[in-house]
């Protein structure tokens, strides 16, 4: 068999991380593996690809934590690498059933512009092409994803600008804002100011767009995405709107995934998700639930799943559950969608949409896991008034527990540039990733670039720490 040059620079990745199941590049995060795990040598030539592969869930490490760069893979796995190299970067079908010959080839088409060629200087993209947040919350944190390579110093543009939405009554727009990434910087964020109002104008859109790469570096794919601010007024039929607004707040509440994404083994009979209700509980709300294929596909992972939730005045939690199929194919993590929708008597809409995680049972092991934060930086904007950190709960979601965070000084002071901030995130099971906020605070002082440090401790349940489980949050004006 002859390899291309292509081909046998992306086996070299695959064999450096002993990767097991299906590719799915455009929904990695990128994060070195060296951050992972403590027998992955820093700067190493497979740091980013161990990095890529289990935070896709394609790739696991042993029971005590290490990975194992210098172990053996088999002929069997070597085989199941191949297999998943042909049809997933190649693009080549295979002896495969039309559902996953169709989720393959939808996967290769909207990932076409990240992964089909490796650029070692990085490919710009978002996480998703469409977010969603209520019109209460006074800001959101976008995340832009380097993918593919890391080498060198480069930089993007963005713009934040009106689709249905106004800008200067419910955002703040941004025209030609540069993110700059360090030599080996995967991930940086950036912050978009949001406008309450007392206006029934029902839910609006705001556009964003990646620009004007720098380095070398390329756009990704998806470049453009739109953010649903979902309004919280009943559109006005002769009462004030100010009315209106406090009976959704105050009153009917919020409905929403009691986690940012769920994981379920394989071999479960049902994955079991909670929605809550905040901000308030009375009268009988309704709201619409419903599963959507992502790397999954109904009928061969799991059974399509939808319907309604109805909380009685004064319910503020509520399941329902989502079938799993197993299968005996060493096939790698899969991905579906859950998403609310149409929320009744007053109430909005709050965490959606989240995914579901279904871990293959054939490989790597499924315990009570370990919690690490999603990035080793993240960003707050004065602004913005708060900088917004993401827990993961990895290796395993089994039984209830929790970790608590904590804030430090750095050069940024407790009381003048964030408040100081500590809890504790729990985690139910089959929850995998939570986040707390830090209130930024707005000074008159040229000060932009300071920093803080949030630290994880006390994992419970028999769970423990992983890395990174320190860092950075930088405070920009």
């Amino acid at each position: 068999m002859q390899l291309s040059s292509r081909t046998i620079r992306w086996t070299s990745l695959f064999l450096s991380g002993a990767a097991l199941g299906a590719v799915s590049f455009g929904a990695v995060a990128a994060i070195r593996g060296s951050a992972i795990f403590p027998d992955v040598v820093e700067g190493s030539y497979y740091d980013e690809a161990v990095g890529e592969m289990y935070s896709a869930g394609v790739i696991k490490g042993y029971s005590n934590g290490n990975f194992g760069p210098n172990d053996f893979v088999t002929r069997g796995q070597v085989a199941v690498m191949m297999q998943r190299l042909r049809d997933d970067i190649l693009g080549s079908g295979g002896a495969q059933s039309s559902s996953r010959s169709s989720s393959s080839s939808s996967s290769s088409s909207s990932s076409s512009s990240s992964s089909s060629e490796y650029n070692e200087f990085g490919a710009f993209r978002f996480t998703s092409d469409s977010f969603s947040i209520p019109e209460t919350v006074s800001s959101f944190t976008v995340s832009v994803e380097r993918e593919g390579g890391t080498d060198g110093a480069v930089s993007v543009k963005y713009s934040v600008k009106s689709g249905t939405a106004t800008s200067g009554d419910d955002f703040v727009a941004v025209d030609q804002s540069t993110l700059s990434f360090t030599d080996g910087q995967a991930s940086r964020t950036f912050t978009i100011s949001l406008k309450d109002d007392e206006i029934g104008e029902g839910s609006e859109t705001v556009l964003i767009e990646l620009s004007a790469p720098t380095g070398d570096a390329t756009l990704g794919s998806p470049s453009t995405a739109t953010l649903t601010i979902l309004d919280n007024e009943a559109p006005s039929s002769g009462g004030s709107s100010s009315s209106s607004s406090s009976s959704a707040m105050s009153g009917a509440g919020t409905l929403g995934f009691s986690a940012l994404s769920y994981e379920v083994r394989e071999n479960s009979a049902a994955a079991t998700i909670t929605v809550l209700r905040t901000d308030g509980s009375s009268g009988q709300v309704d709201v619409s639930y419903a599963t959507s294929n992502n790397t999954a596909q109904s009928g061969t992972e799991y059974t399509a799943t939808n319907g309604t939730l109805t909380f009685a005045s004064g319910e503020t939690s509520k399941t329902f559950t989502v079938p799993i199929i197993d299968d005996t194919a060493v096939d790698g993590k899969k991905i579906l969608t859950l998403t609310l929708s149409a929320p009744s008597g007053g109430a909005v809409l709050g965490v959606t949409p989240v995914s579901l995680n279904i871990a293959d049972n054939e490989i790597g092991s499924f315990g009570t896991g370990s919690f690490m934060f999603s990035h080793s930086e993240f960003d707050g904007t004065e602004g913005s008034g708060i900088a917004t950190v993401t827990v993961n709960r990895v290796g395993g979601t089994l039984h209830t527990a929790s970790v608590s965070y904590a804030t430090s000084n750095g050069s940024a002071g407790p009381g003048l540039d964030y408040t100081t901030t500590n809890g504790t995130l729990t985690f139910a099971p089959g929850e995998q990733s939570k986040s707390f906020t830090v209130p930024i605070i707005k000074d008159s002082f040229n000060d932009s670039g300071e920093y803080f440090t949030v630290s994880l401790s006390s994992p419970t349940a028999g769970s423990s720490l992983n890395n990174p489980n320190t860092a950075q949050v930088n405070v920009y004006e």
